[in-house]
């Protein structure tokens, strides 16, 4: 997050953030939440390309019938929660079949890497904390 626009995971007012070195805490400007953790923004075909634009953002493809989706669903926000270098996203593709169409989407959960908008990788299924850790590090190298 170094001096990019965030947007409040709390309400959705765009923030410029100070960069990481600064050692400054990101707040929101409108509602005071912090933005260096959190929760997964919530992702839709019309704020998806804004949302991944620029930083590194990790976008979980899920859906609400999808039991390993719901088993994932908890490590990603611990994930979201404890980076505050990275951003996290969660896009229902039941509800955003543009989206998911346009990525290619065809096995669910899927986590895709972004870096400033562009695509880094892709991690398919319900695997355990540390291979998504790992993926981060590879994808993001964070």
């Amino acid at each position: 997050m170094d001096g990019q626009v965030v947007r409040c995971p709390a309400c959705g007012q765009a923030n410029k953030v100070p960069p990481l070195s600064s050692g400054k805490k990101a707040v929101c400007g409108r509602c005071k939440a912090p933005l260096s953790g959190g929760a997964p923004v919530t992702l839709t075909d019309a704020n998806f390309r804004a949302e991944v634009a620029s930083g590194k953002t990790v976008v979980d493809f899920w859906a609400a019938w999808c039991g390993p989706c719901r088993q994932i669903a908890p490590v990603i926000e611990a994930l979201a929660a404890e980076r505050g270098d990275i951003r996290f996203g969660k896009l229902n593709v039941d509800e955003n079949p543009r989206t998911a169409q346009a990525f290619g989407v065809q096995g669910i959960p899927l986590l895709v890497f972004f870096r400033d908008g562009n695509e880094t990788g892709r991690l398919v299924g319900a695997v355990p904390r540390g291979q998504i850790e790992a993926a981060i590090s590879r994808y993001l190298g964070s």
